[in-house]
C-alpha cells in the first residue's frame, strides 16, 4: 500500500481506516482474506501480489 492509505480505499472497500492505515504502517501483521479480496477489487487489481506480499515463517 505504498506506506500511505488512500482517504477513498476505506469507503470502496468497506475496510475500516484504521484497520488499513496498521497495515499500511506495519503496525498489524494479519488481515482477513475477504478484506485483500475487497481492496483489490476497489483497486481494480486482479492479482492480490500488486498490494500485498506473502511472508512465510
Amino acid at each position: 500500500m505504498n506506506g500511505r492509505t488512500d482517504e477513498n480505499l476505506p469507503r470502496l472497500s468497506d475496510v475500516r481506516h484504521a484497520a488499513l492505515s496498521e497495515l499500511a504502517n506495519g503496525k498489524r501483521v494479519n488481515i482477513n482474506f475477504s478484506h485483500i479480496e475487497r481492496v483489490a477489487e476497489a483497486l481494480n487489481s486482479e492479482d492480490i501480489r500488486e498490494i500485498v506480499y506473502l511472508v512465510e515463517e
